[in-house]
């Protein structure tokens, strides 16, 4: 039975009336900072994806899972299908209660925001070309209007292919009131939870260091290029670079610059190895002190179509840390210049594996990295796990984790060595069907960060708990087929 579109927008009206309804009142209220917020996207409502059957299959194209397992995305256990080009809207209402909304110790207020935001998907197959377009706009509503603020993201990733060439191109750009870090959220406010738009994590900034206070602006773009001489090898090369700018003073604007190039052997029908050296650039628009990695790592990947993929790429890695003896800003004089160098070890992992309605999804990586804009360089180790589940023809539910170690690489006058971030998350949703496009969903979640000292002010990344108890209402509509 279909859904009258009065009892939408009714519904979408209650939800945004009950956030925006504390307008009045707070303007004679102090105003409480409004820090990083979630805005949920279920399981139930995960973009419409190449293992689905689409719309028309007669006049679908196929298309292949031919991704390397020296290249820039993970494995998937998606086997070839028939896909044809589409677009599809999307919407989500959110209302949410914060525990902690300023990031500030383990204080207790329960505080009322709420979040809207509507997209679409876009997908253009045809017979050498594959391109998958993700958009999606908003905003962040709390008691007080000078903390509203836009939600903007856009993922785009093509696939051009030949015969023994392959050239694969990703942009992703997102703009998040809050900091939002897309590690504690990876199926919030991410459209890359679209296996066909999801990079490694080696390859985006990292981000698993929480502030509560400012904006972000992040874009990540790839370059790939594969070369398959023969049926079993094959050659990748690619280019990453991205930037993060915190409009928040006191943290460290990021340019990560990535090149890496790998040989691919496929040994057996579902097994395959892979030798790559990668160099790892980072720079800080804010302070000298550049950073560079070489990484040499052996990766052993296994694919079981529409069941498992499974990927594990270790080996050393030696990085090399420049600073300027005496610097206090990125203008001031350098007298001398310092070069460090360690010897240290790298891993990237992650699976997905698949069973009847239930997918498992484990990811693990160890480096150095950027440092989250809190550290000039950080040696990291970070972990996730996700499960979404079919639980019933209308009831499904996801559970998901993390845990992120960040601790400074080197010494410095600014920055001690010992500095650390430990951070954990933990959250469930459930979500129920609600007519054919539509599902209303309830989702709680916990975040945790601790540090080894103290910082002055909110928001400096100060150790901290916070929850969130979240209610909302989202929908897809029917996929639109492009002709």
């Amino acid at each position: 039975m279909r859904i009258p579109i009065a009892n939408i927008c009714l519904a979408l009206l209650a939800t945004v009336l009950s956030v925006t309804s504390g307008h009045a009142q707070a303007q004679v209220g102090d105003s409480t900072t409004l820090a990083a917020q979630p805005v949920q996207l279920p399981v139930a409502t995960a973009p419409y994806s190449g293992n689905t059957k689409s719309p028309n299959a007669d006049s679908a194209t196929p298309v292949s899972d031919k991704r390397a397992l020296a290249g820039a995305q993970d494995l998937s256990p998606d086997s070839t299908a028939l896909r044809r080009s589409y677009w599809q809207p999307f919407f989500n209402l959110t209302s949410t209660l914060d525990t902690n909304p300023r990031g500030a110790g383990n204080t207790v207020s329960l505080v009322p925001w709420g979040s809207f935001y509507g997209g679409v998907d876009l997908l253009l197959s045809s017979r050498r070309s594959d391109l998958t377009l993700d958009y999606l706009g908003g905003g962040v509503v709390s008691q007080h209007k000078n903390e509203d603020q836009p939600i903007q993201q856009l993922a785009f990733g093509e696939r051009l292919s030949w015969r023994h060439v392959s050239i694969s191109l990703f942009d992703q750009v997102a703009y998040f009131p809050k900091a939002v870090s897309g590690f504690y959220l990876p199926t919030g406010t991410s459209l890359t939870s679209n296996r066909e738009l999801a990079l490694q994590p080696v390859f985006v900034p990292n981000q698993s260091i929480v502030t509560t206070v400012g904006q972000e602006l992040t874009n990540a773009f790839i370059g790939e290029l594969d070369l398959s001489p023969t049926p079993r090898s094959s050659l990748t090369f690619l280019e990453s670079y991205s930037v993060v700018r915190f409009f928040n003073s006191g943290v460290l604007d990021l340019n990560d610059t990535i090149l890496q190039g790998g040989f691919n052997h496929q040994i057996t029908r579902n097994n395959t190895i892979a030798l790559l050296y990668r160099y790892a650039g980072f720079r800080f628009d804010n302070l000298y002190q550049p950073m560079d990695g070489h990484v040499v790592q052996f990766a052993f990947g296994r694919r079981v179509t529409g069941r498992l993929a499974f990927q594990l790429s270790a080996g050393p890695e030696l990085s090399l840390f420049r600073t300027a003896a005496g610097q206090q800003s990125l203008g001031s004089t350098l007298p001398t210049i310092l070069v460090f160098k360690r010897l240290s070890w790298s891993l990237d992992s992650s699976i997905t594996y698949e069973i009847r309605r239930t997918v498992l999804k484990l990811g693990y990586d160890h480096g150095v990295t950027d440092g989250g804009g809190f550290l000039a360089g950080a040696t990291t180790d970070q972990g996730s796990l996700s499960i979404d589940s079919q639980l019933s023809r209308t009831l499904a539910g996801q559970l998901i984790g993390g845990y992120a170690s960040n601790r400074g690489a080197i010494a410095t006058a600014q920055q001690p060595v010992d500095e650390l971030y430990r951070d954990w998350f933990a959250g469930v949703t459930i979500s129920h069907t609600w007519g054919r496009r539509a599902s209303v969903f309830l989702s709680y979640q916990v975040q945790r960060q601790a540090s080894n000292f103290a910082c002055a002010g909110v928001g400096c990344g100060n150790g901290f708990t916070r929850q969130f108890i979240s209610l909302g209402l989202t929908g897809r509509a029917q996929p639109r087929p492009i002709t």
